[in-house]
């Protein structure tokens, strides 16, 4: 797509290209998780050997569908836009909750457009909050229940026959309708980081140029308190913005200690 049709397709919807600085190196999350996550990267690579070289098109279906879920702030985002960065694709997260709501009527028209251009710019797809239309399927007692179920089921087929990779993310696995969870080739937990995990966290997310006032005890922060890397990252802006108003610009435990309060009280 070039750029002046993928401007006015981005301003038309509610979608966002999702990039990272970051490296697969900081990713932080268990060995289990990891695995499954190389298993769509080694996909996204070689795709193409494996359906027309090997002929296993007749076999397998194109696409591939995975599911994300576990806590906000624990990578999920993340990990979708490290598998574009290195594979050299587009990734584009969708906001379903936006769709159904402001393109009441339209929503399978509008998705439609949604996985054509996906098809045709080899994007990868990123579906934030997908029980607001991949939920469970209520029964239908009126139009509107039917209405409903008709964009799943429709949702159902194009997924089906998308060809690249469709990445669906949720808080909750349990909120998705179980006839989309059978489609999945992968279904990835991710976790709250444990406090080995926390402390990784904590001590690299601090690791840039911020001067410190005295020593800061990670180690015990890391262990007292159950946070999210998303919510890490909420500290360290905290910090960073209380620090650069002082003379000498520094960062105090007890700045991280506030930090983290406010976390906990959301």
């Amino acid at each position: 797509m070039d750029n002046t049709v993928k401007k006015s397709f981005l301003e038309n919807w509610p979608v966002r290209h999702v990039e990272t600085p970051l490296n697969w190196g900081d990713l932080v999350l268990d060995a289990y998780a990891l695995e499954d996550i190389r298993e769509i990267l080694i996909w996204l690579e070689h795709q193409k050997v494996l359906l027309q070289d090997w002929n296993l098109e007749r076999r397998i279906n194109q696409g591939y569908r995975a599911l994300f879920y576990g806590p906000p702030g624990t990578g999920k985002t993340m990990t979708a836009a490290l598998l574009g960065k290195s594979t050299g694709r587009d990734v584009y997260k969708i906001d379903l909750s936006q769709v159904v709501s402001k393109y009441i009527g339209e929503t399978e028209k509008n998705l439609a457009n949604i996985f054509d251009q996906a098809e045709s710019g080899r994007w990868i797809l990123f579906f934030d909050e997908a029980d607001a239309l991949f939920g469970r399927r209520s029964l239908s007692k009126d139009a509107k229940d039917r209405y409903a179920n008709q964009e799943v089921a429709y949702l159902l087929q194009r997924i089906e026959e998308f060809s690249g990779v469709a990445i669906l993310a949720t808080n909750f696995k349990g909120n998705i309708d179980e006839a989309f969870t059978r489609r999945f080739q992968a279904m990835i937990y991710f976790p709250m980081p444990n406090a080995e995990q926390r402390l990784r966290l904590w001590k690299e997310g601090f690791s840039g140029q911020l001067p410190f006032a005295g020593d800061i005890d990670w180690e015990d922060i890391a262990q007292k308190y159950e946070l999210s890397g998303g919510a890490i990252i909420n500290v360290l802006r905290h910090c960073a913005l209380a620090a650069v108003q002082r003379q000498p610009a520094v960062v105090t435990e007890e700045d991280v200690h506030k930090g983290v309060r406010r976390e906990l009280r959301k």
